[in-house]
């Protein structure tokens, strides 16, 4: 896994005033309704396990879902471009939602009781070729100054007093902590029309590029790290963060990278990869895909950090995850059972609706990896099980088994693991069906074969099995 960039930068920002955009126009109904394809696409819910936050017991939504308001715009952006070029077509769909009460697109968003307000969003249909990496250029506009200019695609941050981003017919004034959206290579203004202004673009750019033409005075407040993991079509999502006095946010990943950038107060942040560190004021973090991160606030004030996003939209915005506290597995790097691995399935007691291992449901999906996919048997409740096989004999050290719940029912309580050497490992207590839970196991085998002991009934299953260990000669 790449070294992701981090820094502490020095910066002068205010505490940020949570508000909401102030539009003045309304886009087409064709854009609301491209919104809500977008947002609201997802898998068929049948039998779909429901996933709960680790830090919660509140059942999350596996399907995006949010609550649009009224204001809405779609545009179609010119390609990206280098200082001086000439626009040409591209198929760059964007679509900026404005929420009323900040992200809802499943998994809780950042969980936890972290406030999260929604600043900018847009579709990239495409991602331009080459390293990416988010760039921040900070201007101040003096009272009446204004410029105007084209560059790639980037979100617009309003720092102190309010700025006026006109865009085509979309003209926006922004009050300090307030962000929108520029698509690439869209000429667009930024004015200072009530006292100065102190704004930011952070643009999705060439490493190392110059700031846009026409800056005034303007100074690099970070540079990310080329970024790793882009999905296709990602949802480029900008958000603000609060973490309140003794809050925090779940653990979770993402389907994409994420960047954050502390602006005030202090931060605990931890992730799988670095373990935790403190985050000030200027510092800055990033975090690849299907990484599970949090981020605590043990001190006496108030935090905030921005974050940006690209995500992929077939997948939740956030999912809960777990930080690995077993000792059993301190050394070990590998996941035995994932696919990539070589694990597979050997045999099930069932998947759901008859379907194949591979189906929506089927047995493959307890070893793909992603905490938003899960087995689910057809009705087994305690008779439920599976088989893995390695490609060969593997002495096991520990394991870990993520339960499916539907609610009140298909959620397993305890189970055991048998290995085709007759060797049985168990039985597991699991406390719940919100996260994952590992256990020390000494195992030997080809085989393992995991087996329900308790559960609660229903379409039993599994949301990811993890083993770890070594592969014997």
């Amino acid at each position: 896994m790449p070294a992701w960039y981090s820094e502490s930068l020095k910066s002068r920002i205010p505490r940020i005033q949570i508000g909401l955009w102030q539009l003045r126009h309304v886009s087409l109904v064709a854009g609301f309704a491209l919104a809500l394809a977008v947002m609201a696409c997802g898998n068929d819910t049948e039998g779909l396990p429901t996933a709960t936050s680790a830090n919660t017991s509140t059942p999350v939504s596996t399907t995006p879902k949010p609550t649009l308001a009224a204001t809405l715009a779609v545009q179609v952006a010119p390609s990206t471009l280098s200082p001086g070029a000439t626009s040409t077509p591209s198929p760059v769909d964007e679509v900026l939602i404005k929420t009323d009460d900040g992200i809802s697109m499943g998994g809780a968003a950042l969980g936890g009781n972290a406030e999260t307000t929604l600043l900018g969003q847009a579709i990239l249909s495409e991602v331009p070729n080459g390293n990416l990496a988010w760039i921040a250029y900070e201007a101040t506009l003096e009272d009446g100054q204004s410029i105007e200019h084209d560059h790639e695609f980037a979100f617009v941050y309003a720092v102190e007093g309010r700025h006026r981003l006109e865009l085509r017919e979309n003209d926006r004034s922004l009050a300090s902590g307030e962000g929108g959206v520029v698509s690439a290579g869209a000429i667009h203004s930024h004015v200072a029309s009530q006292g100065p202004s102190v704004f930011r673009e952070v643009r999705l750019a060439d490493p190392a590029s110059h700031p846009p033409a026409g800056f005034p005075n303007s100074t690099l407040i970070f540079e990310s790290d080329v970024l790793e993991g882009i999905p296709a079509s990602p949802m480029a999502t900008f958000v603000l963060v609060r973490v309140p006095v003794g809050g925090e946010t779940s653990v979770h990943t993402h389907p994409g990278p994420e960047l954050i950038y502390q602006i005030t107060g202090k931060i605990e942040y931890q992730n799988a990869l670095i373990g935790t560190k403190m985050m000030g004021p200027g510092a800055v973090e990033g975090i690849p895909p299907l990484t599970g991160v949090q981020k605590r606030n043990p001190y006496n004030e108030d935090a905030e950090f921005l974050s940006w996003f690209l995500v992929d939209t077939s997948h939740p915005f956030a999912s809960p995850a777990s930080f690995s506290t077993s000792t059993a597995l301190g050394d070990q790097s590998e996941n035995l059972a994932s696919s990539a691995q070589g694990a597979k399935i050997v045999g099930v007691s069932s998947n759901y609706a008859g379907g194949a291992n591979d189906s929506s449901f089927g047995a493959n999906k307890a070893l793909d990896g992603n905490p938003a996919t899960a087995w689910s048997s057809d009705g087994d409740g305690d008779d439920a099980w599976l088989e893995i096989e390695f490609p060969s004999e593997t002495a096991v050290t520990s394991l870990g088994l993520w339960s499916r719940s539907m609610g009140t029912t298909a959620e397993i309580v305890s189970f055991r693991v048998v290995s085709g050497n007759g060797d049985v490992a168990g039985p597991f207590i699991l406390e719940s069906a919100g996260q994952i839970f590992y256990f020390d196991a000494e195992i030997t085998g080809k085989r393992l074969r995991f087996e329900a002991l308790e559960t609660s009934g229903g379409n039993t299953g599994v949301v990811e099995i993890e083993v770890y260990g070594s592969r014997l000669p």
